[in-house]
């Protein structure tokens, strides 16, 4: 039975319906392995990431846990986007200035366009590409740490019709 004066962040809160289930058991396991818990304020972020459609920094986590009546901190938030990043599990989509986008990592290698003027990222999995470059970085002697990542600008009008003449 829990009091009106138990604090809120230990009081039960059902997940959202749509949390991949596997997902998280897998993730608690992984925590679990490591001597870790998965406490109120990481179940939370981690319900976050688990709905999230694009990669979110610090600021954006935060604030979707809080739209779901976390009381997480910031702090929280960082330390455990990066813990997550360190185990594997979530990678680094995007970077815009200081800022780290992260998302969970996926079964195929997702391609994030980082557009700083539109302030959006696009995200496109595309295997052919993603295999590209992987092959590119091979051919050099190195692999793929933290996702496909490129910062794109929109062409100008005169440009667009440029290319739509040529084609």
């Amino acid at each position: 039975m829990i009091n009106a004066d138990t604090p809120s962040n230990l009081m039960p809160h059902p997940p959202p319906a749509d949390v991949d289930r596997h997902t998280e058991t897998t993730i608690h396991q992984l925590l679990t392995a490591h001597g870790l818990l998965l406490n109120r304020a990481r179940r939370d972020v981690l319900h976050v990431l688990l709905l999230a459609r694009h990669p979110l920094d610090v600021d954006g986590a935060l604030a979707a846990a809080r739209m779901n009546g976390s009381h997480v901190s910031r702090a929280a938030v960082s330390r455990f986007l990066n813990l997550l990043n360190r185990l594997g599990v979530a990678e680094v989509a995007a970077r815009r200035d200081a800022r780290r986008f992260f998302r969970l990592r996926r079964k195929t290698q997702t391609i994030s366009l980082s557009c700083v003027q539109q302030n959006r990222i696009i995200e496109v999995q595309d295997d052919a590409v993603a295999d590209a470059v992987q092959r590119l970085l091979h051919g050099m002697g190195y692999r793929l740490a933290e996702g496909i990542h490129f910062r794109i600008e929109p062409l100008s009008a005169a440009a667009a019709s440029a290319l739509g003449d040529d084609a």
